[in-house]
């Protein structure tokens, strides 16, 4: 058999599961960003519902650990650090807030952040931070991209709610201090 044959069978073995294991996650999933040394952060929870063959979710990042910061014009909320502060950056537009095991983008979206260094008063969306989430038995881990959210800026002309493209999302430089998330 060949090698592409063997992938696409072991594939089609394994789909079933990923799908299995989606149905068995639980209400409540706790969100933590790991960084490259040391405990992991908790950030909040995702609430989970069932909904067809996915979750329609809500998100609630626990405001105790970010401080409020207005920059560059307007409020956000801050997850303080010595070598780079990261913010959260709501979407700005319509989102379903429904998972499924073929497509993480609405909590991809609901996950975005920015950097800035601690110094900076200021902070520019160029410097987006994306977890590019997959599904696993027991919830969602998100490697960090990098990517320019200024396309987030202003509303889509041609409608798509979604304009972050995948190959737009960069692998992430050494001097991030967040490498991954995880919802369990």
């Amino acid at each position: 058999m060949s090698i592409v044959r063997q992938t696409l069978l072991a594939a089609c073995l394994l789909l079933p599961t990923a799908v299995a294991g989606a149905a068995a996650l639980g209400p409540e999933l706790t969100i933590r960003l790991h960084p490259e040394q040391g405990e992991p952060i908790e950030l909040g929870r995702v609430m989970l519902t069932p909904e067809g063959d996915g979750y329609r979710f809500q998100v609630r990042l626990d405001e105790s650990r970010f401080e409020d910061q207005f920059l560059s014009m307007r409020p956000f909320k801050c997850l303080p650090h010595p070598a780079q502060v990261i913010c959260h950056l709501p979407y700005p537009y319509e989102n379903q807030r429904l998972v499924t095991p073929a497509d993480l983008t609405d909590l991809e979206y609901d996950l975005l952040f920015l950097h800035k260094t601690p110094e900076e008063y200021g902070i520019n969306a160029w410097n987006g931070l994306y977890f590019a989430l997959r599904m696993t038995a027991d919830g969602f881990e998100g490697e960090l991209r990098e990517t320019d959210l200024n396309v987030l800026a202003s509303p889509p002309e041609d409608g798509d709610l979604r304009p972050i493209k995948r190959a737009e999302l960069y692998p992430a430089s050494d001097r991030h201090w967040p490498r991954r998330i995880s919802i369990r």
